[in-house]
């Protein structure tokens, strides 16, 4: 297998901006560019729509939220999908082709490999017979509602957005599964541990378990590398399908998910005697912005919080009673299972001779006609590598053995009326498992850990197993996760950290180290008296536990002054300011010890692939490094002199110079402006940048890519204190709008680059204070006059 060439591969941002800047060179959209703004929606004076109850206000404030009054609830969850459609409906609906493996059919042949194996999963049968089946019928309606909300508002567009018109296609329907295919993308994004079981398959030959255990076990009390893997590491495999190879450019790219916080300091922390939550979600960032900010009111709902494109329900927010927010918790929902092959087509499964099956998937080109690929999947999915070898490994997949329940979740949540309610709503399947943590206004607090995890027999889940032997396996869902509630300490908090619970490593084998999670219950400990401005300056905080731990346990033995790196290292105080020298030198010292310890005994194109699947923090010099070099002291001279002279060459000799900032860059980029010049104006403005994957205020990079530019970062903040609900503020980096070049196209991103967060208007009077635009929806059969005063 040619590991660089695969993991060289595209992340979708960059797939995307080389197919536009072909486009933009054969000279086809000089004409549509100049006219981006054709597309923008009405958002002043009055619109007549189909389909709706009664009047609904929607009035936008100064930073583009929408808050709506509406006097049904069919009709708050139809407007919702209508201001969504207006402002992100290009981003909505790439998301739902990702999910439906549909791209093709918009950006060509290049992205065929990927739609094959999407749709393989045939993923659209499996959403349809979910709804058929779903008892809740409030919230089947809701989902109708809103995706009839969407497609009025299509309706309503002066014209389709520009990406639309450069691409040259059309927008179809939205039909209410269609809002199941980015719960798919997320479900891919953040289970855990697929980068590492697929490095130890593609470096079995040099990974025996003693190695593995040096390399992968960041945390001494994780479970040790499966010890059949000595055997298993043998088995003779093909190269991966061009099927599987498509997936992972799209979807994975080279970033592994690695970040998100929040927290909740109970009446007894705080200063007003009412809890406060904060909710910090970190993911990779785009332009538009990940996520959309809504207040709604009607039918018995009022609620605020921030959704993802093209799903109803926001998954961060609150109503007059309770807040909530998510943080991934790293479950593992994935494994590669390595079976043994019996004939051509034939497998042996847990004991018993199986045959495989055939999956003819037809794939929409754009301009050329449908081609058919093959997929075969195993009766645990799809087949990632060629029929070749003693053995074929299939990727297995939680999606395809439990029901998507999120949207049941998150309804039943913002009805909700104590964090008790928020608990029960919990317990549904859900193909996303993350840290759901929770306020009331009676003083309360809690977490709990939600999805569907799947319980392993025989087997950690850290590298591929054995799936011929009946042995391993999987044994249904676990149960009895983790949660608490009113600790006596006064605050909860996660991120992304190990549980101090029974079944954390059945969870996963692949959390990330406690350096933030450890930072945040520091501060918050620290005083009780919080309020909303401390809670808004923690998720701001650049200190670097994880570097203050190991430089000097890497550094002890060498000679101050050594270099003036060693200098620059030992005099740093860990804070990852832009400015600062010190996260400069430790990031490229850090590339450079690892790639001294490992590139002898692995080569350089897989080292690559290593870096690919790792992150500071959570690298070979956090498990037993020494054990790969015979002089550990010469191999961190060996790194502070290729780090100095790295920095030399990038900054200049002039040490004074080399600051973070100048290495470390926010670079937020349009899907399509990622391949040219031309549509600069579409990114956000670069930026220099701190913080490191272990900081609060988190920012991570990949030594595997060229630069050490910001990749995972925060991707919104929320600050909801419980005394008043209404009083909440959020700020992410970028804008309401999706259309490039509107006003609110990039009006958040200044403030957060200033550490800043603005109000989330909830109060009626404030939402009147503070209306910049109003438009009014009105029913077909009604007079502009009847009922207005009741949605004003």
């Amino acid at each position: 297998m040619n590991t660089k060439m695969l993991f060289a591969g595209r992340a979708p941002v960059q797939f995307l901006g080389f197919v536009f800047s072909f486009l933009v060179l054969t000279g086809c959209t000089a004409h549509t560019l100049m006219t981006a703004n054709k597309s923008y929606p009405m958002t002043n004076g009055e619109q007549v729509v189909a389909g709706v109850d009664g009047p609904i206000s929607i009035s936008r404030d100064e930073y583009g939220v929408p808050h709506i009054r509406a006097e049904t609830e069919h009709d708050l969850w139809f407007a919702i999908g209508y201001v969504h459609a207006q402002d992100r409906l290009f981003q909505m609906d790439l998301m739902r082709h990702l999910g439906l493996g549909r791209m093709a059919e918009w950006f060509g042949e290049e992205a065929v490999p990927f739609d094959a194996f999407m749709k393989s999963f045939e993923l659209q049968p499996k959403f349809k017979k979910a709804i058929a089946n779903n008892a809740n019928a409030p919230v089947v309606a809701a989902a109708q509602a809103y995706a009839d909300g969407i497609n009025a508002s299509v309706a309503a567009l002066p014209d389709l957005p520009v990406e639309y018109r450069l691409l040259g296609v059309e927008f179809e329907p939205w039909a209410l599964q269609h809002s199941m295919s980015s719960t798919v993308i997320n479900s891919w994004a953040m289970s855990q541990n697929l980068p590492q079981e697929l490095v130890s398959l593609m470096l079995r030959r040099e990974l025996d378990v003693r190695t593995a255990n040096n390399l992968w076990q960041w945390d001494e009390d994780a479970p040790p590398t499966d010890a059949y893997w000595e055997n298993l590491r043998q088995a003779e495999v093909g190269s991966l399908t061009a099927s599987f190879k498509g997936m992972i450019e799209y979807i994975w790219g080279v970033d592994t998910p690695n970040a998100s916080n929040n927290w909740a300091v109970s009446g007894t922390r705080s200063a007003d005697g009412k809890p406060i939550l904060a909710n910090d979600p970190h993911l990779p960032q785009m332009a538009p912005s990940i996520w959309y900010a809504v207040e709604a009111k009607g039918g018995g709902i009022h609620i605020a919080g921030a959704m993802l494109a093209g799903q109803p329900f926001p998954a961060t927010g609150h109503n007059e009673h309770v807040s909530w927010g998510v943080t991934n918790l790293m479950a593992d929902t994935m494994d590669l299972a390595i079976l043994e092959r019996v004939g051509e087509k034939e497998y042996i499964l847990a004991g018993e001779r199986k045959t495989l099956r055939e999956v003819a998937v037809p794939v929409r080109i754009k301009g050329k006609p449908t081609q058919t690929r093959t997929v075969y999947h195993t009766d645990l999915g799809p087949v990632i590598t060629e029929l070749s070898g003693t053995h074929l490994v299939s990727l297995r997949w939680h999606i395809t053995e439990t029901t998507d329940h999120t949207g049941d979740m998150f309804y039943a949540i913002l009805k909700s009326k104590t964090v008790d309610d928020v608990i029960e709503a919990a317990k549904n399947t859900s193909f996303i498992a993350q840290n759901l943590l929770a306020a009331d206004t009676q003083g309360n607090i809690a977490w709990q850990v939600f999805g569907s995890i799947p319980k392993r027999k025989g087997f950690s889940g850290a590298v591929p197993y054995p799936a011929s032997n009946p042995d391993y396996g999987w044994d249904g869902w676990l149960t009895g996760l983790p949660g608490d509630k009113n600790p006596e300490r006064g605050y909860l908090h996660t991120a992304n950290a190990k549980p101090k619970h029974p079944l954390a490593d059945e969870i996963s084998t692949a959390y990330i180290p406690p350096w933030r999670h450890n930072r945040i219950g520091d501060v918050l400990s620290s005083s009780s008296e919080h309020t909303p401005e401390d809670m808004k300056r923690l998720a701001l905080d650049w200190y670097d536990g994880h570097a203050a731990t190991r430089i000097p346990q890497l550094l002890a033995g060498i000679k101050p002054g050594y270099n003036r790196c060693s200098e620059i290292l030992s005099a740093w105080d860990y804070e990852s300011q832009p400015e600062d020298a010190g996260a400069a030198v430790w990031a490229v010292f850090q590339g450079a010890l690892i790639k001294e310890l490992l590139e002898d005994d692995f080569g350089a194109d897989n080292l690559s692939l290593y870096l690919a699947a790792t992150i500071s923090g959570r690298t070979v010099l956090d498990a037993r490094w020494q054990s790969f070099t015979p002089d550990a002291q010469h191999s961190v001279h060996r790194a502070l002199d290729a780090t100095c002279r790295h920095l030399k060459t990038k900054l200049g000799r002039d040490s004074s110079q080399w600051n973070w900032g100048a290495l470390h860059r926010l670079n937020i980029k349009h899907t399509f402006a990622a391949g040219t010049d031309l549509l600069k104006k579409w990114n956000m403005p670069e930026a220099p940048y701190g913080g490191s994957h272990n900081t609060v205020n988190q920012s991570g990079y990949s030594w595997h890519k060229e630069n050490l530019d910001a990749t995972w970062i925060a991707s919104i903040r929320v600050v909801t204190p419980m005394s008043d609900p209404g009083k909440g503020t959020f700020i992410y980096p970028g804008g309401q709008s999706g259309h490039p070049g509107h006003r609110h196209y990039k009006s958040l991103y200044k403030k957060f680059l200033a550490g800043e967060q603005v109000p989330l208007f909830f109060h009626d009077e404030d939402v009147r204070l503070h209306a910049d635009e109003r438009l009014l929806l009105m029913p077909a059969q009604t007079s502009a006059g009847e009922n207005v005063a009741q949605v004003n």
